[in-house]
């Protein structure tokens, strides 16, 4: 709607005002930007040009107290609490600029001027895990430990990946490694798995142990390269036994699990239906390496979905055994060891065979099987041994020699698949054996 103003003076005054109002507003629009210009500059120097401009800003008087805090060259602990108190003083629901005057007050002493300000922050922002986290190693270093479990507690279950840094702190102080778990410490995987791996290293075996427990107890789907970490270093530590005991616990709580293999079989996956590799009780190998390439092939298999494939590019006569999984045998048990094998236009005299190793007082014992190479069917090979009576941890591989005639550079291809190994009895004279 148009108000017509007849007087000149009207018109006048009206042009003025509008003109001051544009004035103000672009005088303020431009504050606003230096402002921000100098906050982005990320310096004490913007911080405080930034503060000169818009006193009334409390995010400038935090960023400034933040800058005289945290500066590792150029520290000014005093100035950074007047910084931060007006930065509060200004907005008293940041929990963020709460927190840093916390710790600019611990950093000086003032104890009981830090609980307060911990305890502002939590009230302004309940649910922030980083406002737990700070409070409760406030506490810690207090030697205040139950309520700073507690405060961690609440810190992990909003935030569980910090559960391996919060485990390392509290247990250097606490000590009591069941009292740590029952207290701090949410029975959850994503809380368990990050100290499972942290304790995954020698001496401290035992308390890892303690920890898979827990987490196989809570009978949730967990992914396999989260627990394999922990099975590498019960291996490392040269406890077949053990790890041969517990790898059953991770196949039940893993995500996608493979089919179960035959009855008896101390083999896991022997149908690579899983498709992982790569530690604990897998079968391991190297995709791409001396001119030979493997990986899963779902085109052919013996049964299943997939099978394995083993692709030689015809370079070199190699010595092969880059398929393999390691297994705990029973000292002085007869084993069958059977598997298929397809091979496509595979060159050279020697082609794929099965190959045992296993370490004893007496050093390393091998066995092996016949091979096949060429074009073949599905074909199964076989290999029974008896494991040494003081055996350790052993491996099964598909494996090549090289051959001693001219022109075995190998070339084509094999897949494999159903691998087993089984405890058989030994056959009486010229009787089979018996599974």
């Amino acid at each position: 709607m148009n108000v017509p103003i007849a007087s000149p003076r009207g018109r006048a005054l009206l042009l003025l005002c509008s003109c001051g109002l544009a004035l103000f507003l672009t005088f303020f629009g431009l504050r606003n930007a230096v402002s921000a210009h100098d906050q982005g500059l990320d310096t004490r120097q913007g911080y405080e040009r930034a503060v000169r401009l818009e006193p009334q800003n409390a995010r400038n008087w935090y960023l400034l107290g933040r800058s005289y805090l945290y500066d590792v060259d150029d520290p000014e602990p005093e100035r950074a609490e007047q910084a931060l108190r007006k930065a509060v003083a200004l907005d008293p629901y940041s929990a963020d600029a709460l927190l840093d005057l916390a710790s600019a007050y611990d950093g000086e002493g003032n104890v009981s001027e830090a609980r307060a300000a911990f305890i502002a922050a939590q009230r302004a922002y309940p649910v922030s895990a980083e406002a737990a986290w700070s409070y409760g190693n406030f506490l810690l270093r207090q030697g205040e430990t139950d309520a700073a479990l507690a405060q961690l507690r609440k810190s992990l279950e909003l935030d569980p990946k910090r559960s391996a840094e919060a485990f390392s702190r509290a247990f250097s102080a606490v000590s009591d490694l069941n009292k740590v778990l029952d207290k701090m410490v949410p029975a959850t995987p994503d809380a368990y798995l990050p100290i499972l791996q942290l304790l995954s290293a020698p001496g401290t075996l035992a308390d890892a142990e303690l920890v898979w427990y827990r987490l196989v107890g809570l009978h949730r789907k967990v992914p396999l390269r989260e627990m394999v970490p922990f099975f590498d270093a019960v291996i490392h530590d040269r406890r077949p036994d053990d790890a041969a005991r517990l790898w059953p616990q991770a196949v039940a709580i893993m995500q996608n699990p493979p089919p179960p293999d035959p009855a008896n079989s101390v083999l896991w996956d022997g149908g690579f239906e899983s498709g992982y590799s790569g530690g604990g009780f897998s079968w391991g190998f190297t995709p791409l390496a001396r001119d030979v390439q493997i990986g899963w092939d779902r085109s052919q298999k013996h049964s299943g979905e997939q099978s394995m494939r083993i692709l030689f590019n015809g370079r070199e006569n190699l010595r092969f055994s880059g398929l393999c999984h390691q297994f705990a045998p029973e000292g002085g048990q007869h084993y069958l060891l059977s598997a298929w094998v397809k091979t496509q236009a595979l060159s050279s005299s020697e082609g794929i065979r099965l190959e045992i190793q296993a370490f004893s007082g007496n050093g390393v014992v091998t066995a092996e099987s016949d091979e096949i190479h060429g074009t073949q069917d599905w074909t199964e090979l076989q290999l029974r041994w008896d494991a040494p009576p003081d055996s350790g941890f052993g491996s099964v591989c598909i494996a090549r020699n090289m051959s001693d005639k001219p022109g075995s550079d190998i070339q084509g291809a094999a897949w494999i698949d159903d691998v087993v190994m089984i405890p058989v009895a030994r056959a009486a004279s010229g009787a089979p054996d018996k599974p």
